[in-house]
């Protein structure tokens, strides 16, 4: 190796010193001067997705979209132009909050690294019920027959409507009905629409996007807290990630 010959060093600088060389030398200069701007440019933005790239489509069928059934939804869209608007005001006296921000101080007494999901507790029809999953891939409200017995909820008040839930994989359950039910947070009483279904479940209550979208409810399972805007500010609710 070169650096490793100390007559041929040698005979190098004095050929340079003589105004020899001197063509290679501005070249290796020029070289190293483009390796440190290199080193500071910022990575060119990864090209576009080929233009010949495949589209995997998929078909949903049933009677039901998003727990809605067609018919239902058809009506919806021919709601009044006034009506629209009354329920845009009434949507905009929520909050004057602008943005919903999640940083580090979020973070605070969270364990990590996690993959959980949010999990918390919730004042519902005079109980504080734990284990609520807020799942934005829900397009219901969910409760089971189980966790309505145990806040003393009659049958009686189910409205008796069965539908059809699908799983990711495709299999069915069958819903018992439906109930209404308020959820009290921080100053915020709602009322919400729950799909009744009789079987075991991990979670007593499972509050999808219909809850999330009324509420304007801004999760994150990383930071393991819901945030959502009200007429005093913006509040947080905390996960129960060792629960």
């Amino acid at each position: 190796m070169t650096e490793d010959c100390i007559a041929l060093r040698k005979e190098i600088s004095y050929l340079l010193s003589k105004g020899y060389l001197k063509e290679i030398l501005e070249r290796k200069r020029e070289k190293c001067k483009e390796n440190s701007q290199d080193d500071h440019r910022i990575p060119e933005k990864p090209g576009s997705p080929p233009s010949d790239a495949k589209i995997i489509n998929i078909i949903s069928g049933g009677f039901n979209i998003c727990g809605t059934s067609y018919s239902q939804a058809k009506r919806d869209v021919k709601v009044s132009k006034t009506e629209k608007e009354d329920r845009s005001r009434k949507k905009n006296m929520v909050s004057s909050e602008k943005e919903i921000t999640f940083d580090e101080t979020d973070m605070e007494g969270i364990q990590g690294p996690h993959h959980d999901g949010l999990v918390i507790t919730l004042y519902m029809v005079n109980h504080f019920v734990k284990r609520v999953l807020v799942d934005g891939g829900s397009s219901i409200n969910i409760i089971p027959l189980d966790a309505l017995k145990r806040m003393n909820i009659l049958e009686s008040e189910i409205v008796r409507r069965s539908s059809i839930l699908i799983g990711f994989s495709g299999e069915t359950k069958h819903t018992v009905g439906e109930i209404k039910l308020p959820i009290y947070i921080e100053g915020v009483n709602s009322i919400q629409n729950l799909c009744i279904i009789d079987t075991l479940s991990s979670y007593n209550v499972i509050l999808g996007r219909p809850w999330m979208h009324e509420m304007k409810a801004i999760r994150s399972t990383y930071h393991q807290c819901v945030k959502m805007p009200t007429l005093w500010g913006t509040v947080k609710i905390m996960g129960d990630q060792y629960e």
